[in-house]
């Protein structure tokens, strides 16, 4: 594992790190979920490795690693993420392979702003985990209300406060700056997310998401209370490429599981089966 540092087009450096194997067939850039830690996708990204795909991950601008030294002075937005530090990352992969595939594992954001990036053309396939809609009157009861309580109750309390969302001391999630927090809020206040006709074109650039050329494999899971059965067609009706958009429900039973919830994707538990339905479908995008 090589810890790195990646400069993103507007100066901003992310914290990334690198594993390799002995000879790579192809290189995978994973971008991980809103507010989690890159550590927690390295199970998974040893298992690529394993079957010699070169793997970076990184922490999003503001958050872990990546974040500045006063977060009380952060204004880094959510948009960000998918124009600045993903392709910044992808253009990182691609002048160290030039010769090898590219491929996209995104979970929740990770797999949905690529249509942002401006070298999405680069990518030859992407496989979204856990990706869906965030619209919040589409949760379970519960669920909703903390979506709620975050947004509404703790998020302003905080910013206030301490100048961004302090989520980490609560066990709530990693930090993020106030921007983001409040962008987030604002999509999942809407069914279509940041294709919304107040966001889309507007605060949020149309991108490329019409005109994607490369094949798109999705999961989610039953019991995700995110990406469940109806935030996930809102989000795949925006996706349009010239090749295969396909989408897998799994269920927690059948794969011998009591749950997954919206981050048990890429738990150990679940190399034999999950693991394996998304590194088939990378070997498919070669």
């Amino acid at each position: 594992m090589q810890k790195l540092k990646v400069r993103c087009e507007d100066g901003v450096e992310l914290a990334a790190v690198l594993f390799e194997p002995e000879k790579p067939k192809a290189a995978v850039q994973l971008c991980t979920g809103t507010g989690a830690k890159k550590e927690f996708y390295f199970p998974f990204i040893k298992f690529l490795v394993e079957h010699d795909y070169a793997v970076c991950t990184f922490d999003y601008r503001g958050t872990c690693e990546s974040a500045p030294a006063s977060m009380k002075d952060c204004n880094y937005n959510y948009i960000e993420y998918g124009t600045q530090d993903m392709p910044a990352v992808l253009e990182f992969l691609d002048k160290k392979y030039p010769d090898l595939p590219k491929l996209l594992v995104g979970h929740s954001v990770g797999g949905m702003n690529f249509g942002l990036m401006p070298n999405y053309q680069k990518l030859n396939g992407v496989v979204a985990v856990g990706s869906g809609s965030g619209y919040w009157r589409n949760m379970p009861l519960g669920y909703r209300l903390q979506t709620l309580f975050f947004f509404h109750v703790f998020r302003p309390i905080s910013v206030l406060l301490t100048g961004y969302v302090a989520a980490k001391r609560f066990g709530i999630m990693e930090d993020l700056p106030r921007k983001v927090v409040k962008d987030w809020a604002d999509w999942c206040s809407v069914p279509n997310y940041f294709w919304d006709e107040h966001f889309f074109g507007k605060t949020v650039p149309v991108g490329h998401y019409h005109e994607l050329t490369f094949p798109i494999a999705h999961f989610w899971t039953t019991d995700d209370p995110i990406a469940n059965e109806k935030n996930v067609p809102l989000l795949l009706q925006n996706f349009k490429t010239t090749k295969t958009l396909t989408s897998e429900k799994l269920i927690p039973a059948e794969l011998g599981a009591k749950k997954i919830e919206h981050f048990g994707f890429f738990k150990k538990q679940f190399k034999d089966t999950i693991w394996t339905k998304i590194l088939d479908k990378l070997e498919d995008m070669q």
